[in-house]
């Protein structure tokens, strides 16, 4: 089923509507949304993405993510991507700030990706237990709880390994347990540091908490 985006010019004016496989093919502007959920004033959650995904399988990366859709306001698209993607309802979002993400890469099965995205970027609080979740199977294999101050430290490499609580689910079948992480966990593109994608954000969060 195809899935259609509003388009838009280098500056932000609205051109079109164009099919979500069309606009990344031609590297098309669009909005995207990131859902950032934070559990109390010391926990933040990252997704682990589904490891049958063609890009980053198995990677942690924003709570929950995506595209806003035609007609679509920012508000409505990050309530919709945080219930499609962990199976609850958040309220009272807060943006953080909006940035222009560019990239261009081969994915897994040799096609060209070229994304040009004006990406939105939201906070909300939700303090239910990470059992309460449930997870959209096609895209994530589970959420993970972490100290916002611990990961931060990790992006600004001033520690090597950090401590996590991870909710997993393969086949319907969920379960607790506890990893330590590094890094390499985390998905960041080449062109990017951990800072630049993940810092800037949590050093956002923490000054509204």
């Amino acid at each position: 089923m195809s899935e259609f985006l509003d388009i838009y010019d280098e500056n932000g004016n609205h051109i079109g509507v164009e099919d979500r496989n069309i606009v990344h093919q031609d590297g098309l502007w669009h909005k995207t949304i990131h859902c950032w959920i934070v559990k109390d004033k010391n926990h933040i959650l990252f997704q682990k993405r589904s490891s049958k995904l063609l890009d980053n399988p198995n990677k942690l990366y924003t709570t929950s993510s995506g595209h806003v859709q035609v007609g679509e306001t920012l508000h409505d698209a990050f309530v919709r991507e945080v219930s499609e993607e962990l199976g609850i309802s958040v309220s009272k979002p807060q943006k953080l700030f909006e940035q222009v993400y560019k990239t261009d890469f081969m994915r897994k099965d040799n096609s060209e990706y070229h994304d040009r995205a004006f990406c939105n970027v939201f906070f909300a609080f939700c303090d239910l237990p990470l059992t309460e979740y449930r997870l959209q199977e096609e895209e994530l294999d589970g959420i993970v709880e972490v100290d916002i101050r611990e990961v931060l430290a990790l992006f600004k490499g001033e520690v090597e390994k950090i401590n996590s609580t991870m909710y997993l689910v393969e086949d319907g079948v969920y379960s607790l347990e506890k990893k330590e992480l590094g890094l390499s966990n985390f998905l960041c593109n080449p062109t990017e540091t951990y800072y630049e994608k993940y810092g800037r954000v949590l050093e956002e969060i923490l000054k509204l908490i």
